[in-house]
């Protein structure tokens, strides 16, 4: 295990650098209660976009870059980051983490039986819909109950009679591009995560089941019910605007939704594929410390306060609400955003402990996810843009196929 030091004595200012993809209102309360306690300690963010967080660290701590302290690591990143040694162990941690987490929240920040980051957050997905627009076209909003969670054809059916009566877009998924959010519509389907074999290094995104829901996916953009051209970070204004009839996203849109005043909206479950399962979304976040960080011991302290501490997970939850993985923090992060906005959210506090113990199905845990998710996101792209869902599936399995050759 590397060994975590500290080289300030009580008098000196130590800054630690913490590089993360958040926004940039998520961690001011966390910081400034952390420096209160600790004076000595100050906390310097470094901002990126979530799509440059991994090339940066791949090339700044993979280059020995002592300039980042700490980072903000997706947790299913943190096998491929453990093996180049991006990580520190954090084992001696391990049984802390257990004790105010889950052993699920340990299992996705541990690779090889070692504890390689802190869980922060966990997630799940809602469906949002626009109370006006549903209202004007004559369509009952869908029920908050589990058991009777839309199927994808109801939903589209309804999407096209709002959008038909003057909704710009019917429905809209967030993340775009992203593998998190649509992982779930190709496990629903029965089409898999995508990789299978020893270590989930078998590409399989290219077979039938993939094949036909990529191409149902790319058909929401060609036939005009989703929105082309528009970035996960500009999706949500489109919604809070009055132009998304029906918005698939995270619970982290509460705070912006909540604070418009003009917007009417209500959540439900994510919906799935008539003959399949209902699946959803989960894991988050987490914090890793750079082994070339010179501030190992001041930048665990910080870690553990803001993921495993009561108070400072919950401060991470006030701008940005996501779930915490500390559960102390949690039951009252979820008795908050009940309440944030009314009957708006009202349905989250049974919803999302149903989601995350029912339906809630992770990203693949292998040292090629980074790659894979990087190949896949693009795929998503150019089939989203108008590129055959066949060609640009078979596509990537050979891509993917020719990377992980290379990691078995």
């Amino acid at each position: 295990m590397t060994v975590l030091h500290a080289t300030t004595s009580a008098a000196d200012v130590v800054t630690i650098n913490f590089l993360h993809a958040q926004n940039d209102r998520t961690y001011g309360p966390v910081i400034e209660a952390f420096e209160k306690a600790n004076p000595n300690i100050k906390v310097r963010e470094q901002r990126v976009p979530f799509d440059q967080l991994n090339p940066q660290v791949q090339a700044r701590i993979g280059a020995g870059d002592d300039s980042i302290d700490l980072y903000g690591v997706d947790e299913p990143r943190v096998p491929a980051l453990a093996k180049r040694g991006l990580l520190v162990d954090l084992s001696a941690q391990k049984d802390l983490v257990l004790s105010k987490t889950t052993p699920e929240a340990v299992a996705a920040t541990s690779a090889n039986g070692k504890l390689y980051a802190l869980p922060q957050w966990t997630s799940t997905q809602l469906l949002f819909y626009n109370k006006d627009l549903l209202a004007k076209a004559g369509v009952e909003p869908p029920s908050a109950d589990p058991a009777k969670r839309l199927t994808w054809d109801d939903l589209l059916a309804a999407a096209k009679k709002v959008q038909g009566a003057g909704a710009k877009y019917g429905v809209a998924f967030e993340q775009v591009d992203r593998y998190y959010q649509l992982q779930a519509l190709f496990e629903s389907s029965g089409a898999g995560p995508g990789l299978t074999g020893d270590g989930l290094l078998t590409p399989a995104v290219n077979t039938d089941k993939w094949v036909k829901t990529m191409a149902w996916y790319g058909d929401l953009y060609k036939n005009g019910l989703a929105p082309r051209g528009i970035t996960p970070e500009q999706m949500g204004s489109l919604f809070i605007n009055g132009q998304i009839a029906y918005f698939v996203g995270g619970p982290w849109n509460f705070y912006d939704f909540t604070k418009a005043s003009a917007l009417k909206w209500g959540i439900a479950p994510h919906p799935y594929f008539a003959g399949g399962k209902p699946v959803t979304p989960t894991d988050s976040w987490a914090v890793g410390i750079s082994p070339h960080s010179k501030h190992q011991a001041e930048a665990l302290k910080f870690a553990l306060f803001m993921t495993i501490d009561d108070q400072g997970a919950l401060l991470s939850t006030q701008t940005n609400p996501l779930p915490p993985a500390n559960q102390t923090a949690f039951n009252r992060y979820v008795a908050e955003q009940t309440k944030l906005g009314g009957e708006s959210t009202a349905p989250y506090a049974a919803l999302l402990p149903y989601e995350l113990k029912n339906t809630a199905v992770s990203r693949p845990r292998t040292v090629g996810y980074v790659a894979f998710e990087e190949v896949m996101n693009k795929a998503f792209s150019d089939v989203r843009n108008g590129a055959d869902a066949k060609q640009t599936l078979d596509r990537a399995n050979g891509q993917l196929t020719s990377i992980f050759a290379r990691l078995k």
